[in-house]
């Protein structure tokens, strides 16, 4: 096969031989999932409570592609059933997109019903946490290094966007993921979740002209115009976390959504110096800071020289440029920002800290996530997308010299990491950006994309 078929079999095929569960998969975006896996060369067990519909739906697809399992995810005994049962059938198990979710009633949590809170609960949080113990087990047994995947949403990482239960549950399952991020990752094994927005399925939508009605409000409401959430754009990100794409990518929830002075100083200082502080008020403000318009070295100086010691520093200096259009950003502007806001407090910590290595590239990148999600929000009216990738350390010519200290960085890395069995190289981190250059992210936007095995939400004990 030639250079140029082969990358086009892999595109088209980034799960060709790979075994997959997908729990909840006789409609929405289980259903879409079975779809597209299955195109991309994957084998399928659908898992849901709903009988006809799963069968209908792997007719439909083909019954040598997929086959449909009944079983409860709240059962740990039939959770494990259909585990071996797929591992039976096809001698291993590569993914498990544990998809299978119920929602409450928008309410008042002054009437919260309990019981059904605890329904929510067992399905949303629970039954994930038992199929990701046993397809685990199948994984580790077989020494697969699969990929787990959860269905989230973006009620997991903010509230007041769904109901009380429905939220907890889907916080519970995020916590879930990086949890089980940590612990399996010495197997090789990535676990991941996907957040999606609000997209019409039966879960919310009895019938097309309910879904209409929910497409067009989450649409007007969302920061992304030009394009409708639909379940097929769910998949997509999907297919990317069980895919050998995203073969770096741990403990990460990618979310599909489309985007969204001197009173606090003063303030502050009344309020420090309620509870016993010596304060040192810094301003160029001279009326106001009292002549302390010093350079911040100085600054640092003459309070340790006055007070003997610094205990704290509360670095509150800040400007904010006028709102406008990226299209229209004045440099010098921006220059005087990132020089009042990042650099100078970049500056006082330096000499504070002296006064109590290298932070100038965390703080550079810190401010450019900033501003990918305020040009996020700024330009999705125009339906551009604007996120960001954010590797772990990888061997280039910023960090090694030659060969042999590309080797060490690379060793070191593994060591430290989370995820092993993989080293992140910079092809790793260019399918990521691939991925969200592509229309299969369409609906991806103000994400920081995160390639460290789960690096960075797993505190090793």
């Amino acid at each position: 096969m030639s250079g140029s078929r082969q990358v086009l079999h892999s595109f088209l095929n980034r799960l060709d031989g790979k075994v997959v569960i997908i729990t909840g998969g006789a409609s929405g975006i289980g259903a879409e999932a079975a779809r597209l896996f299955t195109e991309h060369g994957a084998k399928v067990v659908i898992v849901d409570l709903q009988e006809e519909l799963g069968l209908s739906v792997a007719l439909s697809i083909g019954k040598d592609m997929v086959t449909y399992y009944h079983c409860d995810v709240t059962n740990e005994m039939e959770v494990e059933n259909a585990v071996k049962f797929t591992v039976g059938k096809y001698g291993k198990l590569d993914v498990l997109l544990s998809n299978a979710g119920i929602m409450d009633q928008p309410g008042s949590v002054l009437d919260m019903n309990l019981e059904q809170f605890d329904r929510i609960m067992s399905v949303n949080v629970r039954g994930a946490a038992a199929f990701i113990k046993h397809a685990a087990r199948a994984m580790v047994e077989k020494g697969t290094r699969g990929s787990i995947i959860c269905m989230t949403s973006c009620a997991a990482e903010i509230g007041g966007s769904g109901a009380h239960a429905y939220t907890a549950s889907k916080h519970g399952l995020l916590g879930l993921v990086r949890s089980a991020c940590g612990d399996l990752g010495k197997y090789g094994i990535r676990v991941n979740g996907v957040a999606p927005y609000a997209v019409a399925t039966r879960m919310n939508s009895s019938d097309e002209e309910t879904a209409r009605t929910v497409e067009e409000y989450f649409a007007a409401a969302g920061i992304l115009k030009g394009v409708v959430l639909k379940v097929g754009h769910v998949a997509q990100a999907a297919l990317f976390l069980a895919s050998d794409d995203s073969a770096y990518v741990s403990g990460h929830n990618l979310v599909v959504d489309g985007g969204g002075a001197s009173g606090i100083g003063a303030e502050s200082a009344r309020l420090f110096t309620d509870h016993g502080a010596k304060v040192v008020i810094v301003d160029i403000q001279e009326v106001l800071g009292q002549n302390v318009a010093v350079s911040i070295e100085n600054a640092v100086k003459f309070t340790v020289e006055k007070h003997g010691k610094l205990g704290v520093l509360f670095s509150n200096a800040g400007v904010l440029d006028t709102p406008g259009s990226i299209l229209d950003l004045n440099l010098k502007h921006f220059d005087r920002v990132m020089g009042v806001n990042v650099r100078g407090a970049t500056a006082f910590i330096k000499h504070a800290a002296r006064a109590m290595g290298p932070h100038g590239y965390t703080a550079s990148k810190h401010a450019l996530l900033g501003l990918i999600k305020s040009a996020c929000g700024e330009l999705g009216k125009h339906g551009i997308r604007v996120n960001g990738v954010a590797p772990f350390a990888v061997a280039t010519a910023m960090t090694s010299r030659d060969e042999e200290t590309a080797k060490q960085v690379e060793g070191y890395c593994e060591a430290v990491g989370i995820l092993k069995g993989v080293v992140l190289k910079p092809n790793h981190v260019a399918k990521a950006a691939l991925f969200l250059a592509s229309d299969d992210s369409i609906y991806i936007s103000g994400h920081n994309l995160v390639l460290d095995g789960g690096f960075s939400v797993v505190k090793p004990l």
